[in-house]
């Protein structure tokens, strides 16, 4: 069962994969989850920060013994492919997906350290358009702010977001748990 609660979905089951680091299971439920209905943008990021969560605390603070790195940095580069092809004009992903891109670019894509600036500046361009497509939406604004260099901004920001944090993350995902970490004052 998958409900929309917040902003990201809530996956039945998946907090106990995570919480016993079972994280090619819950890799795997979250892309059968997808390609069931792969034109949910909301189910494309679900899979996409599952990975990206994974990817970025690899080797230093989940135990990564028996996973496949390149599966999934194999998945999280098809998620963004295929978003960036079916939803770049939808607000959510781009912030998610942009976010994401700007902090690790090296996780999205297989070329050499070359690329490593075109992605940051695909990942700064996302958010900016997702910005752009919705104004009112105070995650997007702050995690754009905090990859900029607006440190005054930034803090004014997440001062007027704090109180309505909890709403935006309800659950205690990876995931959520992450943003509720970087966005808390």
């Amino acid at each position: 069962m998958i409900y929309n609660t917040g902003y990201f979905l809530d996956v039945e089951g998946l907090i106990s994969l995570e919480k016993q680091e079972r994280w090619d299971e819950a890799r795997i439920m979250l892309y059968h989850e997808w390609c069931a209905d792969r034109l949910s943008s909301a189910k494309l990021i679900r899979l996409l920060s599952e990975c990206w969560y994974v990817l970025s605390l690899w080797d230093c603070c989940i135990d990564t013994n028996g996973l496949s790195y390149q599966s999934f940095k194999d998945t999280l580069i098809e998620c963004v492919e295929f978003g960036l092809n079916n939803f770049n004009k939808e607000p959510r992903f781009l912030c998610v997906a942009g976010y994401m891109i700007s902090m690790l670019p090296h996780l999205f894509y297989t070329g050499g350290a070359e690329e490593y600036s075109k992605w940051d500046q695909i990942g700064q361009d996302m958010m900016l358009r997702s910005i752009k497509l919705e104004t009112n939406d105070q995650i997007a604004k702050v995690l754009h702010l905090g990859t900029s260099n607006s440190d005054c901004s930034y803090l004014s920001a997440k001062k007027q977001l704090a109180p309505d944090l909890n709403d935006y993350f309800p659950n205690d995902s990876a995931i959520e748990n992450y943003f509720k970490d970087i966005l808390s004052i």
